[in-house]
């Protein structure tokens, strides 16, 4: 059974291409109300964990409203 990721932890699969990918919400839309989501990709599951952990560092220190 696959392991489960803790809530705001993002997403990690592998894609058709063999790449690894990663998706996590940046913020929300401040006129719609809709998920701001990006992605960060890599060639192994380990370097897309890294990337992913950097990446919603970066998002609790910024102002999401702006997007």
């Amino acid at each position: 059974m696959a392991k489960k990721r803790a809530s705001g932890e993002g997403n990690i699969r592998k894609r058709k291409d063999s790449r690894w990918e990663g998706r996590y919400t940046a913020g929300y839309d401040s006129k719609t109300g809709k998920r701001i989501i990006r992605n960060v990709l890599g060639k192994t599951q380990a370097e897309v964990k890294e990337k992913l952990k950097a990446a919603l560092e970066e998002v609790k220190g910024i102002d999401v409203t702006r997007f």
